[in-house]
């Protein structure tokens, strides 16, 4: 899925940067669309999300999973997870969702549901299942709960953080009757810390020579294994995240540097200039040199 979507920061890992909630109520809702930005970055967030599809069809992402969503589908994200959203050209999707740290649900130590559901899900010993469509079980209850989470949040109406809370419990409470709360996969789990790991030193070595051996051996995985695993996990090839990563580094120099566009190709890791004006306008649909007069 390409990273169309830029008013949201991410760090090194693809973590999301922005702040959801305030420290006394570390929740946020939102209701959005994929009018403009046909497909949301991947990236990935210590908060639970729950993403309720209004209407349109789309493709989502979720760590090597992807999911054919449509309208009514409410999507599980769990704390971690690195996850993305490309619409269907045809059926513009249109989706509310919900932001939450799972702290705002904590209880003491020994409390039977931070024992027995908050600290699992915290943990990654637990997690959400993915989708829930209609039809399913526990849906109807389920999906009404979501909109009064999202509503409540939104009037803000006297005393409605305790209500908040409330709902969420309940809301989870549902999740457990209809079995939608399972073991995690902890094979998963480390694998996607190996993803993380390595996109953090893409970030960091761009401009240097980056081969699939050296991040193979940092991941301890066999090659063939790596670059399987990575694209699943990315939506790309090795080659094609790095390009593109590449790329991005590039536009911010064309910006805000006068280095010509030689120089930058250099500078980003780009070894033949021919080669990065070919993917720069392939990427972007116009010549670096175009892209910069035209955003100067």
């Amino acid at each position: 899925m390409p990273d169309l979507l830029k008013n949201s920061e991410v760090d090194n890992t693809l973590k999301e940067l922005n702040t959801h909630g305030s420290f006394g109520l570390p929740v946020e809702t939102y209701t959005d669309n994929c009018v403009i930005f046909h497909s949301l970055y991947n990236h990935w967030h210590d908060e639970m999300e729950i993403i309720c599809i209004e209407d349109g069809m789309g493709l989502v992402r979720l760590n090597r999973e992807i999911l054919r969503v449509k309208k009514g589908d409410l999507l599980l994200v769990n704390p971690g997870v690195l996850h993305g959203i490309k619409t269907d050209s045809k059926h513009t999707l249109y989706f509310k969702s919900i932001v939450f740290d799972l702290a705002f649900l904590q209880g003491p130590p020994g409390d039977l549901c931070q024992e027995q559901v908050i600290s699992p899900l915290a943990e990654n010993r637990a997690e959400f299942t993915h989708c829930i469509s209609i039809g399913d079980s526990n849906y109807d209850n389920i999906c009404r709960l979501f909109y009064q989470i999202h509503d409540c949040h939104r009037l803000k109406e006297p005393y409605y953080f305790v209500r908040l809370k409330s709902l969420l419990y309940n809301f989870f409470y549902e999740m457990l009757v209809g079995n939608y709360i399972i073991p995690a996969d902890t094979e998963q789990n480390k694998n996607l810390l190996s993803i993380k790991q390595v996109l953090d030193y893409m970030e960091r070595h761009y401009q240097e020579t980056i081969s699939a051996k050296s991040l193979a051996l940092m991941s301890n995985f066999s090659e063939y294994y790596f670059m399987k695993m990575f694209r699943q996990y990315t939506g790309k090839t090795l080659i094609e995240y790095l390009n593109d990563l590449r790329l991005e580094k590039a536009k911010a120099l064309l910006i805000h540097s006068d280095e010509s566009v030689t120089q930058i190709a250099m500078k980003v890791g780009f070894n033949n200039t021919s080669y990065f004006i070919k993917k720069f306008q392939q990427a972007n649909g116009i010549s670096p040199g175009s892209y910069r007069k035209k955003l100067l």
